[in-house]
């Protein structure tokens, strides 16, 4: 693999069996296609691509096996994570399928990444249990000179939104404290908030990816959207630990929402 590892993380695609349904307005199907072929003709490199959760709204076996096909075309890994709406049962019963697989700790010639369960059963927040911190904490002592990169779904710092903050990562005090004696760690990527979001904690800069259908809008007590294109996030992972990152869009906002809208 090339000194420079390019991956795309897309998070929160919230794709149903039946391609044609609506949530708020969008057919997340049709928003997910127009965010692909954005990624297509913007990026032509691409190793790898991290589906950071909520990959579908429904949890069906047609949602999950529908992405996989999509995604094919890519010819790359895929790797994923589970979001509070995904039916984990189901995701692993589709997957792996095409080029979608389960491995949750990806080693590169000079990089690790690794990927958690935030996902808590039957709740909307996320938590990490014993054994996902355990599972972290293995996989950095066992590659202690690689510079690491971690995914899970769940917002593990505040993000703005005062209707955001019981439902992020539960024990992220927890998290934090655990990863602070690995010097190794160069970011920390999530999902779940619908929205561009980057932050530093300690030494580690943290960063969230849009959706692929609709926007929260930021800096909100209450639940609100905000009319701006789906999109992506873009890495970037250097040989001498450097890491870049940014977000790319669609050209255009895909389908109509109620903007009186409470949840979804």
């Amino acid at each position: 693999m090339a000194e420079v590892i390019r991956m795309i993380q897309i998070s929160d695609i919230h794709l149903f069996g039946n391609q044609e349904k609506l949530l708020l307005g969008v057919k997340t199907q049709e928003s997910f296609q127009a965010t692909i072929n954005s990624l297509k003709k913007k990026i032509n490199k691409i190793d790898l691509m991290v589906l950071s959760g909520d990959l579908s709204q429904d949890g069906s076996i047609m949602a999950y096996e529908y992405l996989a096909d999509e995604l094919k075309s890519f010819g790359i890994p895929i790797y994923w994570i589970a979001g509070n709406h995904d039916d984990m049962d189901m995701m692993k019963q589709v997957y792996p399928r095409e080029s979608m697989t389960n491995q949750k700790q990806i080693i590169l010639k000079k990089w690790q990444i690794i990927l958690l369960n935030s996902q808590k059963p039957k709740a909307v927040e996320g938590y990490l249990t014993a054994s996902e911190l355990q599972y972290l904490r293995q996989c950095l002592h066992s590659y202690p000179n690689h510079h690491t990169i971690i995914f899970f779904h769940h917002h593990p710092v505040s993000v703005g939104c005062g209707w955001l903050e019981p439902i992020g990562l539960q024990n992220a005090t927890e998290f934090w404290e655990m990863i602070a004696p690995y010097p190794q760690i160069k970011g920390v990527f999530f999902g779940h908030v619908h929205q561009e979001f980057a932050q530093t904690i300690g030494n580690i800069p943290c960063y969230s990816a849009p959706s692929t259908c609709f926007q929260f809008k930021p800096k909100q007590v209450s639940f609100a959207l905000e009319k701006i294109p789906p999109g992506y996030r873009w890495i970037e992972l250097h040989a001498n630990g450097c890491l870049k990152t940014a977000v790319e869009r669609a050209p255009q906002y895909i389908g109509t929402f109620d903007v009186n809208a409470k949840g979804y």
